[in-house]
């Protein structure tokens, strides 16, 4: 945003589609809007594949003039975008869509390895999982790969360690409990000392296997 402002006054706009904390969000508005100009955050949910795509999902938040001004470049870029409100809330959406993720992958990866560890093939119970209540299309696409002990990246995951704890900082914030959230991350921390900062965040299986 400091960088931006300069170019800025009033008519322009700035979207600003980082996944940040509400605070630093709006810290961001108030710099823009100082120089007369409109601020709208936009923080996205999916990865490279869904941004290939056009199917990104938007959480946007701030100034609505402008989000009706951008809805057409949304539509293009996603599948579908949603006004949150004030500037904050959309980052705070972002954040706990992130949390729910990270903690599912956790959950996911302890499956997979208890899986090996009972000499059972992580391959059927993959495909249980997609014939269940509990498919989601995350583990039919990073299921394969885990399984080969292979994590391209789609989104690194000292990036969802990162989300992670901005979301446990604002469950502090607001007085709510998180505890799986909160051991989710401990996983993650764990997986990111064992080197794993710029492996997709699948990764985070490194986590709960022995020696690897």
């Amino acid at each position: 945003a400091q960088a931006a402002a300069p170019g800025l006054s009033a008519g322009k706009g700035y979207v600003d589609v980082s996944t940040v904390d509400a605070g630093t969000s709006q810290a961001a508005a108030a710099i823009i809007r100082a120089t007369g100009a409109e601020f709208l955050e936009a923080p996205v949910s999916g990865s490279k594949a869904p941004a290939e795509q056009g199917a990104l999902i938007f959480m946007a938040a701030g100034d609505k003039a402008l989000y009706d001004r951008v809805t057409g470049p949304l539509d293009v870029m996603g599948k579908a975008h949603f006004f949150l409100g004030e500037v904050g809330a959309g980052a705070k959406m972002k954040l706990v869509v992130n949390m729910v993720m990270g903690s599912m992958m956790a959950s996911f990866s302890e499956g997979l390895s208890l899986t090996e560890k009972a000499d059972l093939d992580p391959a059927v119970m993959l495909q249980v999982i997609s014939l269940g209540a509990i498919n989601a299309p995350m583990f039919a696409l990073k299921g394969p790969n885990m399984i080969k002990g292979t994590f391209p990246q789609a989104f690194p995951l000292k990036h969802q360690q990162k989300d992670m704890r901005l979301a446990l900082a604002l469950g502090d914030e607001l007085g709510q409990e998180m505890p799986v959230a909160a051991a989710a991350n401990e996983m993650y921390k764990t997986a990111r000392r064992k080197g794993h900062d710029d492996d997709d965040f699948s990764a985070v299986l490194r986590a709960v296997q022995d020696a690897k």
